[in-house]
């Protein structure tokens, strides 16, 4: 059985020419999920989780803050033990290649 891979649709340099910037999920590894970040967009910030290859979750909110409760929301019941609390890093510009690397990502 073949599955398609696509990648997330991001652009890598908006159109003022800033480069895009990143909070990531510092604990991610607590709640079981290999890479989570949100992505400050023109429209908004867009969180993105990825595990093992295979995009869980890509939804774009209004506001960072939207994003990291919703995150709380949709995956706090993974966290390996009660009272576990997230830890977003400061946006910042990543680097090329990581950005590169996670931004490909198995859809089906």
């Amino acid at each position: 059985m073949r599955q398609s891979t696509q990648s997330l649709n991001v652009e890598l340099q908006q159109k003022e020419e800033k480069p895009i910037k990143i909070s990531r999920l510092i604990n991610s590894i607590y709640y079981f999920i290999e890479s989570v970040f949100i992505i400050a967009e023109k429209k908004g910030y867009r969180l993105v989780a990825i595990h093992q290859g295979k995009l869980l979750t890509d939804q774009t909110y209004k506001t960072a803050k939207g994003a990291r409760i919703a995150f709380l929301k949709m995956w706090s019941y993974k966290a390996w033990k009660e009272g576990v609390k997230a830890k977003w890093s400061h946006f910042y510009p990543p680097d090329p290649k990581w950005l590169e690397k996670n931004i490909h990502a198995d859809t089906g």
